[in-house]
């Protein structure tokens, strides 16, 4: 059996999955893939959300991991998951804001017939990958989205919010290694710098997946512009968050390699 883990050296998730693997001896069960290190195989695998969890080439998990199913995988074992409908939505709805790439992407661009193309991430989000008819689901999955798109990101906007608010302070706190005063911060990123920034990072690698908005379309900028309205005014609390959460990382981080 075949298992990859693409991974990111700053990803809770990952940090915490490693531990478990770790404490169950099972590290040496799979192979550790880092997509900061390979940025491009993982978009080749079409890898958007970390931990990704491919068994024998397929796309199990994306972002959240059943430790315990993946123990029973890892030990030999079978996993079939049995669907209910009345959840894959939401399933659906909580992979996307797990993810800053789906997330970003989503919010600008408002496109759920394109993202629904993302079949193997979809799956895997809302467990259909281990179901045992994962097409018919999907199918039923895609339409009711497409039909609802509008609704669902409206309903899920405060968490779509946090989502990009705390990549964007997260990615401050790794470039600048210090808090940055507020009123400083946001005259370097003015609104404009600040929509460029998430359409850039919605989901692209150089070009690929990049679509650029003009800031004379006033129905995007009006949505980006919230986005920077709730960053601004959250911005000291979402620092501090940021900054318990990293030195956590890097303790655990610390702690496996004296272990190791």
């Amino acid at each position: 059996m075949d298992v990859e883990i693409f991974t990111h050296r700053n990803c809770t998730e990952c940090n915490l999955l490693l531990d478990f693997l770790e404490q169950r001896g099972l590290l040496g069960k799979v192979k550790l893939i880092d997509t900061e290190l390979y940025p491009f195989l993982a978009f080749e695998r079409g890898v958007i959300s970390t931990p990704s969890i491919f068994v024998n080439g397929k796309l199990i998990y994306a972002g959240k991991v059943d430790f315990q199913e993946l123990e029973t995988i890892l030990s030999g074992g079978q996993v079939v998951r049995k669907v209910n409908r009345e959840e894959l939505v939401e399933k659906l709805m909580e992979g996307i804001v797990d993810s800053f790439a789906a997330t970003a992407w989503l919010y600008v661009n408002r496109d759920f017939e394109s993202f629904m193309a993302q079949r193997d991430f979809v799956l895997a989000v809302t467990g259909l990958a281990l179901s045992e008819n994962p097409e018919e689901e999907y199918q039923y999955l895609r339409n009711v989205v497409i039909k609802e798109g509008e609704n669902l990101l409206q309903e899920w906007e405060p968490r779509i919010l946090r989502n990009i608010s705390s990549n964007f302070v997260r990615e401050i706190y790794w470039l600048y290694g210090n808090k940055v005063g507020k009123e400083r911060l946001f005259s370097i990123y003015t609104p404009e710098i600040f929509a460029h920034w998430l359409m850039v990072r919605g989901g692209s690698v150089g070009r690929v997946g990049l679509r650029i908005h003009p800031i004379s379309d006033t129905k995007v900028m009006l949505r980006i512009t919230k986005a920077y309205s709730y960053t601004v005014e959250n911005y000291d609390q979402l620092w501090e968050r940021v900054e318990r959460e990293q030195r956590a990382i890097k303790s655990r981080d610390l702690a496996r390699h004296l272990v190791l």
